[in-house]
């Protein structure tokens, strides 16, 4: 974990998002899913974890709630960092990475970002994930212990791009696409801006991919 300034935000997305068009039918943790997140309990074990937060998603809550249950905290779920509301109603199953590849690949790149392809477009879901990083930043930016926000990948492959003082480039974050344990650790700075230093960390490995800009 970084220590320099006052707040380390290790933000993950679930060990599963189904990215149908929101709201769907909620689903629990697999039994791979909860592996998962029993894995990143002990990879947190020994942190300073003060705050846990979630998206409103059952299997999004189930796994921060095992980090909060063991560091004595609650879980702090929020509506606003739900995953990106893909329509993807009609459109076969074995088609779904070619297509919200094709989607994330657009909006990263500055295209049709106004278009929803049949769901949420770009701009709507970063105005609900501005609207939660804004409350986030005046909450926490003091705190002197580590965050974990439990969210998921699609959203964060299209926000932190724009979060992080570091420049996490379009075919990075498509490149390495946060995978379904996967963490990224950052540092929030007292002055709101957030710090990357490290992608798609596996809780069982410790290991991740750095961001190529941060120093």
């Amino acid at each position: 974990m970084l220590q320099p300034f006052s707040f380390n935000a290790v933000l993950r997305p679930s060990t599963r998002s189904s990215p149908t068009h929101y709201p769907e039918p909620e689903q629990e943790l697999p039994e791979l899913g909860i592996e998962q997140a029993a894995a990143l309990v002990d990879h947190l074990a020994d942190g300073p974890i003060e705050t846990v937060g979630s998206s409103i998603t059952v299997r999004t809550f189930q796994t921060a709630d095992g980090v909060a249950a063991d560091h004595d905290v609650p879980v702090l779920a929020d509506e606003d960092i739900r995953e990106v509301e893909f329509g993807l109603k009609g459109v076969p199953r074995d088609q779904w990475d070619a297509r919200l590849g094709a989607i994330l690949d657009a909006w990263l790149h500055g295209r049709e970002r106004d278009n929803g392809f049949g769901g949420e477009n770009s701009y709507e879901a970063k105005e609900r994930w501005d609207r939660w990083w804004t409350r986030y930043v005046r909450e926490h930016r003091t705190d002197k212990g580590t965050g974990v926000v439990v969210v998921h990948g699609a959203i964060l492959a299209l926000m932190l791009p724009e979060a992080c003082t570091h420049e996490i480039t379009p075919d990075f974050a498509l490149t390495d696409i946060q995978s379904n344990a996967g963490i990224v650790e950052a540092h929030l700075n007292p002055n709101g801006t957030l710090a990357c230093a490290e992608w798609n960390v596996g809780p069982a490995t410790g290991v991740g991919v750095p961001v190529a800009s941060a120093p």
